[in-house]
């Protein structure tokens, strides 16, 4: 096998990959809208529901990591052409997305006691809370959604995925509008107006995902015989994992912005916009880690392993041939990319020096993301949550606090931390992946055995 992939490879995993990243895109879009017409009531207000809005998808992190199980087993089911075990592993997803939002939904009366220690301005913390009394409806909805974006991804269906991200942001648009100004006869509610209008965007999105669906599962022929444990525990041990991996990484990220507030205004400022920047180009690698999931399941399903670690190769040169060349442009026009969001020079200068340690963060940043995705495709999630905690929490995080307030160096300081902690993760999840591929080559090689969802001796019958 060529260390390139052919235009067959690139064009089968882009087929996938490209859908799944405009569906990222239009999640993000959810939280720029509700900014927009927050910005016309008050800073107060931008501020508020910016907290609020991160504080529950910090909690729901650790939901969809518990359901990214399903493209695993449902792509291997799917690609070993058993569509009704695919559906079936679908109704175990959605009964698991049920039960851990009823968790999620309490975990809400946590947020002001955390408001309150982090020392959040009062008025901030009082929106944000008024924000999440509302939002917290959602959590059941959008753990749906995300269970039939996995199994849909899975068995390679994205148009209603597609169709349901476009309504739902279209339905944003219209009822932010009249539900926090009171336009069209509808009540004036706003900060409540704006939540609530989240809560129905995600019951509709939820509504064309499901029921395309359930026309799959009904092709397939599926019926529900009853709940099978060896399934749904073969889902949490895959979910788990990858659901604490999950909150590893955005808890370090959210604990540098925090310590980056104390060295005032203008390096929190830059570090945003740098951290918004990099989080846009990270869209593309992360579409291409859920299709490098979804093809290396297929290709272990249908006992395929050059296929599967030829996906895999596929999508890291994807992945990390992109982000090169964002980080090129980075590298090249920093100070042009800064001036799009401010124009104090003071922001700009330090910006463009955070963007350039950016270049080359993002750059493992989307090595560790496709990596995931290709690692937990072959199912495999423990090794992501020790190389996470290692290169982040043993050494990213430590090192840019030290370099930041002990080393001199600053605000970069911290950025140089990150850095070293992709680094880590990226590279060792590199070498986790080429071993993986290796053994998987060589037992393929010796081996004809099925790869087939044990259900315990209870499969699904027609």
């Amino acid at each position: 096998m060529t260390m390139l992939p052919s235009r067959e490879e690139v064009r089968s995993m882009w087929s996938l990959a490209a859908p799944i990243m405009l569906m990222q895109l239009g999640m993000m879009a959810y939280g720029v809208v509700d900014t927009l017409y927050m910005g016309r009531i008050g800073p107060t207000e931008v501020g508020g529901v910016g907290l609020g809005g991160s504080t529950f998808f910090a909690m729901m992190l650790f939901g969809l990591g518990c359901l990214l199980g399903v493209d695993t087993l449902s792509s291997r089911a799917f690609g070993a052409g058993r569509p009704k075990e695919s559906a079936a592993i679908f109704v175990h997803a959605i009964t698991i997305a049920a039960v851990i939002s009823v968790p999620l939904f309490w975990c809400v009366r946590f947020a002001a006691p955390f408001y309150a220690a982090v020392g959040v301005d009062r008025a901030v913390a009082a929106v944000a809370l008024e924000y999440l009394n509302t939002l917290r409806w959602m959590a059941l909805p959008f753990l749906l959604f995300a269970a039939c974006r996995q199994y849909l991804q899975s068995i390679d269906v994205t148009r209603p995925l597609l169709a349901s991200i476009v309504t739902g942001n279209l339905c944003n648009v219209v009822l932010n509008y009249g539900l926090i100004f009171g336009h069209w006869g509808l009540p004036r509610l706003g900060i409540t107006g704006c939540a609530l209008a989240s809560v129905v965007n995600s019951a509709v999105m939820t509504a064309i995902a499901g029921s395309a669906a359930l026309s799959r599962m009904r092709a397939a022929g599926f019926v529900f015989r009853g709940f099978h444990r060896p399934l749904a525990a073969a889902l949490l041990a895959l979910g788990v994992p990858a659901g604490l991996q999950m909150l590893v990484e955005v808890s370090m990220f959210s604990l540098a912005s925090t310590f980056m507030g104390r060295f005032g205004p203008v390096p929190m400022a830059a570090h945003q916009i740098t951290m918004n920047l990099v989080s846009v180009t990270f869209m593309i690698p992360l579409g291409i880690s859920f299709a490098a999931a979804v093809r290396v399941g297929q290709g272990v399903g249908k006992n395929d392993a050059e296929a599967a670690v030829r996906s895999g190769r596929t999508a890291l040169f994807m992945g990390v041939g992109f982000m090169s060349f964002s980080a090129v442009l980075f590298w090249t026009l920093p100070g042009f990319f800064i001036g799009l969001y401010t124009g104090d020079p003071e922001v700009i200068g330090l910006g463009a020096s955070m963007l350039f340690i950016g270049g080359l963060f993002q750059i493992f940043d989307g090595m560790q993301i496709v990596l995931n995705g290709a690692i937990r495709g072959l199912g495999e999630t423990r090794v992501q949550l020790w190389a996470h905690l290692a290169g982040f929490g043993v050494v990213g995080l430590p090192l840019g606090i030290w370099l930041a307030f002990r080393g001199g160096f600053g605000p970069i300081g911290l950025w140089v931390g990150l850095l070293a902690g992709l680094t880590l993760t990226g590279v060792g999840l590199f070498f986790v992946w080429r071993g993986l591929g290796r053994r998987y080559l060589t037992m393929s090689r010796s081996s004809t055995s099925n790869t087939s969802v044990d259900f315990g001796g209870m499969e699904p019958r027609p």
